[in-house]
Parts: structure tokens; sequence; C-alpha cells
């Protein structure tokens, strides 16, 4: 081999840090150094003689905020030599592989002008894409708008972010506000705004309850509504049957040799339509309930089912109530298939186990097909009634797009509650 190509070769990265091996022997004394930029981001020091064939890590303790890719160059010194070809890191994904999941430290988080202002500082990962969520008053979640990071000196970013208040967020007794980076379920800070008085931070969550119940209450109630009406207007189509075959009969009194009560029978018997049959509703036992779009279980906020090519679907207004087959049992996560988009290229849509914001997860599985996993934050729970909110649609119309006056969001090709545990068997 030639002397003067790199000693090492790097075939691999981790959370340990890049793997190397050695191609030819190394002294005991070496330093290894990894620099990005011209900014020290790790280093080894060699306890012994290493012979060729050799595997080495080299950790990788942080890096800066440059452009990607961002090139790891493996030299004891900044001038070189090199000890092997620079690894590209060529995402934030792979960046978080090296170094882990990120915790931000928030600093100077303050209320200006009902706007939440504040900077994160991220000290190891400087090729960090910040993306945050907020908690208000422990029920509703809201996405926080972050600038692009700037570099440290020392290696890391920094980012200010904002979240816009709302007057309906400010209750009684106060309010509360939590901050999470997307896809961790840990507080990253904590701002609170309130009376001082004895049992006053009871009282956001006393609110929070009597919202889902109020939210829960106005919906059964709307379903009680829908049904009776149409037991209303099955009793009124009955009545018109019933009065259209009593002017027939008296027409045909006078020409049919049948007797006046068993023409009566034959008439009401073809003109009363038999009851259409029930939609197929979900089982409820078993490890998941499955919904299809024409099941009763969608509730307000959906549009009526519809079919193309790749098979039935039911679009859903800006909001929209899907209701648990098995709502005593606590449901471990639940899972939209979202076949068609209006107004977003990616499903924007926040959603809540009766009044409990949860985490949103989005795994794209075509050109406009998403699959949404929602899974409550503190681990299974019991739920009644799944919340959902599209953070993007419009109405066809207004947009200038077609002549359909609906407003539209995310059209659902079926929906899946798993439950935590299936319920026992009966003897």
């Amino acid at each position: 081999m030639d002397d003067a190509s790199p000693p090492l070769l790097v075939v691999g990265a981790d959370r340990d840090g890049l793997r190397l091996r050695a191609l030819r022997p190394l002294r005991p004394e070496a330093l290894l150094r990894v620099w990005c930029r011209g900014i020290e981001v790790g280093r080894l020091a060699l306890a012994g003689a290493v012979e060729a064939g050799a595997v080495l890590t080299l950790p990788i303790a942080r890096l800066p905020c440059v452009p990607l890719p961002a090139m790891l160059r493996i030299a004891a010194a900044v001038e070189g030599p090199e000890l092997a070809e620079p690894w590209p890191v060529a995402s934030a994904t792979e960046a978080t592989a090296l170094l882990g999941p990120p915790r931000p430290g928030i600093e100077d988080l303050r209320l200006e002008y009902g706007m939440l202002r504040g900077t994160g500082i991220e000290r190891a990962n400087g090729l960090l894409q910040p993306a945050l969520h907020a908690v208000i008053n422990g029920s509703t979640a809201r996405a926080v708008q972050a600038e692009l990071p700037v570099p440290l000196a020392e290696g890391g970013c920094a980012f200010r972010f904002a979240l816009a208040l709302e007057p309906a967020d400010l209750t009684g007794s106060g309010i509360e506000v939590t901050l999470h980076a997307m896809g961790s379920r840990e507080v990253l800070a904590r701002f609170a705004l309130g009376p001082s008085l004895p049992g006053a931070g009871r009282l956001a969550e006393i609110e929070a309850r009597l919202l889902r119940l109020e939210q829960a209450g106005d919906a059964l109630q709307s379903t009680g509504q829908a049904v009776l009406h149409r037991q209303l207007q099955m009793q009124q189509e009955r009545i018109d049957a019933f009065i259209d075959a009593a002017a027939t009969l008296l027409l045909d009194r006078l020409a049919g040799d049948e007797s006046p009560a068993a023409a009566l029978r034959r008439l009401i018997a073809a003109a009363a339509p038999e009851p259409e049959e029930a939609e197929p509703v979900a089982a409820a036992e078993g490890a998941e309930a499955v919904l299809a779009p024409r099941d009763p279980a969608f509730d307000i906020g959906w549009h009526g089912a519809e079919e193309d090519e790749g098979g039935a679907f039911r679009w859903m207004t800006l909001q929209g109530l899907l209701r648990n087959p098995a709502p005593l049992r606590p449901v471990a996560w639940v899972v939209l298939e979202v076949g068609h988009l209006y107004g977003a290229p990616a499903p924007v849509v926040e959603a809540g186990f009766d009044g409990t914001p949860c985490l949103v997860e989005a795994e794209r599985r075509g050109p406009h097909h998403f699959s949404l996993r929602i899974v409550p934050p503190g681990g299974a729970m019991p739920c009644r009634l799944l919340r959902l909110q599209s953070r993007a649609g419009g109405s066809p119309l207004e947009d200038g797009v077609s002549g359909d006056e609906r407003v539209l969001s995310i059209a659902v090709t079926g929906a899946a509650f798993h439950y935590a545990e299936a319920p026992a068997a009966p003897r």
C-alpha cells in the first residue's frame, strides 16, 4: 500500500462517534482529532500502539452551525496532514444520530405585546433544525415559530422563537405555557402568569376539565339531534306513503274486484319502503377497531362518504370528531390514513383525546397519501372522542379552483383505534 495514502479509513458513524479502521500501524503517542470548518469537534489519544486492521472509535462532542453537507476531517492538527478521507454529514438527521436527541436550553423567556418570545441555545448540535410546540393551560397545543439558527463561537447554535397568544388563552386563573421539542414529552421551559391565590394552580386544570365536559356534551347533543331528525324523517315518509296508498285505493275501488281491505294492505306494503340497513359498526373487541369511511363513528365535522378509483374516503372540514367504539378501554394510539389533501402539501393536524392534546406523527406513503399516528402524551388512556383540527384547508369555490363550496382539509380513507390491551374473553 502507498505510504502517502491516509493511514485510517472511516467505516461508519453512530452515537459513539466515527469508527476508524487502521490501514497500517500507528504510533502509540498519536493524537487523533476531528475538525469541521477549522473547529475541533472531537479527539482521541491513543493509549498504545495500533496494529493494522484494528478498529478505533473517535467520539464527536459537538458540531458547528455550518452549511450542509458538513465535512468532518481527521487530522492531528488543523493544517493537516489528513489521517483519513473526510466524512460528510449531509443532513440534520445524521447530526442527531452522531450527537443524540437535542435538548436546547431556553433563555430570555418573556411576554411582549401578546407574543411569548425567547432564545434557544443548543451548545452541541449546530446543525439543529429547531421545531418546538407549546401546550397552553394543559389542554391546547400550538406550533411555535422559530427563526433560522445562528452559529456559536464554540460550536452549536442559537435561535429565536415566538408564540402568538390569543385572548381566549387568558382565563380567570391566568395562563400557563409549557414548551416542548417536537417528538418529545420533556418540558424545555414553563411560563405562567396569574394571581397568587391559594390553590390557583388547580384552577387552570379545573377549567380545562369543564371545557372538555362542555365539548363532550355539545357533541352528544348534536348526535342526538341527528338521530331524532332521521327518525322523524322516516316517520314522515311512512305517513306520506300511507296517504298515497289510501288515495290510490279510492280510485281502484271503482274498477277493481278486490276487497277494500285487501287492496289497502297490498298498496301499503308496496308503497312503504323497507328501512335502510344500518351502517356497519367497528368491532369494539380485540386489539384494534378499524373504522371505514362510512362508519357512523365519523361524527361532527365530516362530509359524506365519497368514492374514486382508489376507494372510499371522507373529507373533513377544519375540525372533526371521531367517536371511539370502545370508550372505556385505554387507547394506546390512533392511526388515520389520509388519501387526499387540500390547501397544503402535507397534513398540518392537531389532535386530542377528549381535551388532552396528543403528539401527531406523519409518515408519507405516496404522493398524497400520509399515515398519521396519534399518541397520547402520558401513555394509554380512555378516550370518548378524538378531536382533530387542521391548520390548512379552504373552500375550492372561494379559491377559484372549482364550484365546490364545501370547506375541505384532509380526506380520510380509514381509521384504527389501537388499544393497550384486549378485553378478556368471556368464559
